[in-house]
């Protein structure tokens, strides 16, 4: 119906145009022009919060995200750095550099918390166990194999830990760090307060193969940006400091 009213809108207006100025032609392109007019008019009504959404701050991806990118990305950054992850261990010494090369006024560091069941589910994951598994229901091998990991995992969150507080931001009181506890789909990079990094963790792979979203604020209505920030700005609320 709508588009039978477009086409009647533009016929009409085209042959009008037309008849005042004698001219075919000119009402063929007046008719085309309003019919257009019309239509994308019509399109914007129809999906103007999906394409709100589209424009909303979805700036890109990556299909992988090697550990060289990750001070590529870190460069822009100029006043503040918030992260969340699981043991920060695969990129600590890429950071370390970086701290040390481009001192911000502020870093944030989320880290799991160790030895917790939460670290224990996320080991089972990333084994290929699924998000509802009961992890006593498994096999004792499946068990043991995810102890192990969940056991190392921990000895790195707290090597971190060590690194980061012989660090001079964190002894200036510029880099805090504090310990969650629930399962995490995913890690996080938060730059400027105006972009996030999304690594979205897939069952059965390691964090540092997953594909990453990026996501920058808008200024004018709320996006995807704002929806991961709170949500990191909640687990950071409810972690305890390390």
């Amino acid at each position: 119906r709508d588009l039978l009213v477009n086409f009647i809108s533009g016929l009409a207006g085209g042959a009008i145009v037309g008849i005042s100025s004698g001219k075919l032609w000119l009402g063929l392109l007046s008719f085309l022009i309003i019919v257009i007019v019309i239509f994308a008019f019509w399109l914007w009504n129809k999906y103007k919060r999906m394409m709100k959404l589209i424009l909303s701050g979805n700036a890109g991806y990556y299909y992988s995200f090697d550990l060289e990118e990750n001070p590529k990305v870190w460069q822009e950054a100029k006043g503040s750095f918030y992260y969340l992850g699981i043991s920060f261990d695969s990129i600590m010494e890429h950071f370390r550099r970086w701290i040390e090369e481009n001192p911000l006024s502020e870093y944030r560091i989320l880290l799991m918390k160790p030895n917790s069941l939460a670290l224990k589910m996320q080991e089972a994951f990333q084994k290929g166990h699924d998000l509802n598994a009961i992890l006593e229901n498994l096999p004792l091998e499946a068990r043991e194999a995810i102890d192990s990991a969940a056991e190392a995992t921990s000895q790195r969150i707290r090597g971190s830990l060590s690194i980061f507080k012989n660090t001079v931001p964190y002894k200036e009181g510029r880099l805090k760090i504090r310990l969650y506890d629930e399962f995490s789909p995913w890690w996080v990079y938060i730059l400027d307060d105006r972009k996030v990094y999304v690594g979205i963790l897939e069952k059965g792979k390691r964090g540092i193969e997953s594909p990453v979203v990026i996501m920058g604020k808008n200024d004018e209505y709320a996006s995807p940006f704002d929806a991961f920030k709170n949500n990191w700005e909640r687990i950071w609320q409810n972690a305890i400091d390390a």
